[in-house]
């Protein structure tokens, strides 16, 4: 599942009532803070921030874009086969 799907999933919601009456249980993960009914912010974990962290770094990695853009043009010319059309394939589904 594509990460910014994968997040979406993790996300959990408390109220700023609910955060000022027990921080550590209603912060926990990936949590959308709201008031009102409406979005305040975010609160992300250490382990997800860490996360975060990593995933902009590869983003901004000139190798790992070369390495992008290579599969790209090897899957347009037929060489690189997806992994989802093996697990199709084959019958697995995720």
């Amino acid at each position: 599942m594509p990460l910014d799907l994968s997040l979406l999933l993790r996300e959990r919601t408390a109220s700023i009532r609910e955060i000022q009456k027990n921080p550590s249980k209603a912060l926990q993960g990936i949590t959308r803070v709201m008031r009102g009914g409406k979005t305040f912010g975010f609160f992300l974990g250490a382990r997800e921030m860490e996360e975060l962290i990593e995933d902009i770094e590869m983003a901004n990695s000139e190798t790992l874009k070369k390495r992008v853009k290579e599969a790209r043009e090897e899957r347009k010319k037929g060489t690189l086969i997806p992994l989802d059309d093996i697990l199709e394939e084959y019958g697995i589904h995720t």
